[in-house]
């Protein structure tokens, strides 16, 4: 794992946001001074009503500003993406 400052990211990127749960990430689109991310999540709520268990899947997408003071955990380089 590397830091790498948030303006030096690329498609695809894979990167820890912040400590913590949920925290992982992957660079979506660079454009117009902001960075998109998006990330899967999955989750489970138990009804008693429904005598089961109903999923809740997903993908959170958000954005952070371009800066070059911000930096990001690198878990993976996408180099095959341009």
């Amino acid at each position: 794992m590397q830091t790498l400052k948030i303006s030096d990211l690329k498609l695809g990127d894979v990167v820890e946001l912040y400590e913590g749960p949920f925290a992982t990430a992957v660079v979506k689109q660079i454009k117009d001074g902001l960075v998109w991310f998006y990330r899967p999540y999955g989750t489970h709520a138990d009804f008693t009503c429904t005598s089961g268990v109903i999923c809740y899947i997903g993908l959170e997408e958000f954005s952070r500003s371009v800066t070059d003071t911000s930096t990001v955990k690198v878990w993976h380089r996408a180099e095959h993406l341009k």
